[in-house]
């Protein structure tokens, strides 16, 4: 479970950051898992209620975390962070946990109150500002997650030790994978043998055309090179992203060349992953790498740390690529009816990128 240094120190750049921008106690919404996430998990250093949870973090106090009913108190007794309050509402309905987040927004609130602000993976869903507008008697609670999520984008020692671990996690199960791994099994038993595994996590098999699609009842047979992508968060919320490449047996020339063509991808890519370029300059040099070897299958990657996090790596997204950062890499190839990927998660420094994984430079084999 995160600590307290840990948890303080987050909690010194949020507030920092709201008091430069002239910004009090800050509502944050968060509604599920992959991309919904993070800031509750980044304030707080627990996972949020996939169905909804609300935090207030305030100038002064530590963060306080409202449960949606008082019949969730064992759930946060056993899975919430001891270093962090949690609060319930009066009653079960929604509009009681409203009131709840009201009430702790205005008990931060002096007698020139701050604005407050509403922040959250997705956004406040629309209904909930308008309430609570209504409560606080604002006429709108400006949105922050931009710039909380800047803040979380850089990672101190203790936020890469983290990482290690979640990419360890993620490395044992793809191995324990291989070793127990038969052809004639399909993409959804290949899958579900990953997950159990591992606690809150994504995982894709294809056989096929990678497209990052959900696994199939396709089963994975002699002559196959699959794409196995595992993403996972470890327990304290540190999201990272690893694919790497499985072969069935003999594997016809066109199909290995191909494989070998998308490690060495990535190898190439790593060395355009330089502090101080743009993320739309890094997409640029993937996609020339790409489509020198056959055409691009779908998006290159994008920050991660605790959830997924800016930037994009693409075209469009011009946002810089800063020492302290880390993202992923996931280039594809899509050639004929055969596309493969491999993905790996990195630490920015000054002098370039440090790979947090082996794994997807390796061709693992299945007899």
């Amino acid at each position: 479970m995160t600590g307290l240094d840990t948890l303080a120190e987050r909690w010194e750049r949020a507030r920092e950051a709201l008091k430069n921008e002239g910004l009090g106690p800050v509502v944050v919404c968060a509604s599920g898992v992959l991309g919904r996430y993070g800031l509750a998990n980044y304030l707080t250093g627990s996972f949020p209620d996939p169905k909804g949870t609300y935090v207030v973090f305030g100038s002064e106090a530590p963060p306080v975390i409202v449960a949606r009913s008082p019949d969730e108190r064992l759930r946060w007794e056993l899975y919430g962070n001891a270093l962090v309050e949690t609060t319930y509402p009066t009653g079960s309905s929604h509009l009681a946990v409203l009131e709840r987040v009201a009430e702790l927004i205005d008990a931060q609130q002096d007698c020139r109150p701050p604005a407050a602000a509403a922040a959250g993976g997705r956004g406040l869903p629309w209904k909930d500002h308008q309430r609570l507008t209504e409560l606080l008697g604002v006429a709108n609670l400006p949105d922050v997650y931009p710039l909380l999520n800047q803040i979380k984008r850089f990672k101190t020692p203790s936020d890469l030790q983290g990482m290690g671990s979640a990419i360890r996690m993620a490395e044992e199960a793809l191995d324990r994978f291989v070793a127990q791994a038969y052809a004639g099994m399909t993409e959804l038993e290949a899958a579900a043998m990953i997950e159990a595994m591992l606690p809150t996590c994504l995982v894709y098999v294809s056989a096929g055309p990678y497209l990052s699609q959900a696994p199939t009842e396709r089963s994975l047979d002699q002559g196959d090179v699959v794409t196995v992508f595992v993403e996972v968060a470890n327990a304290d919320g540190y999201w990272v992203e690893l694919g790497a490449l499985v072969a069935f047996g003999r594997v016809a020339g066109d199909r290995w060349t191909l494989a070998e063509k998308i490690v060495d991808t990535l190898r190439q890519a790593e060395r355009h992953i330089v502090a101080g370029s743009r993320a739309s300059g890094l997409a640029c040099e993937l996609d020339r790498l790409v489509k020198a070897t056959g055409h691009p299958a779908f998006g290159y990657g994008h920050g991660v740390g605790i959830d997924e996090e800016p930037p994009v790596i693409s075209r469009g997204d011009h946002t810089p690529l800063e020492a302290g950062t880390t993202i992923t890499l996931h280039p594809s190839i899509l050639k004929g009816d055969m596309s493969l990927a491999v993905a790996n998660t990195y630490s920015l420094h000054e002098h370039g990128a440090v790979p947090l994984s082996s794994h997807p430079y390796r061709i693992y084999r299945i007899p």
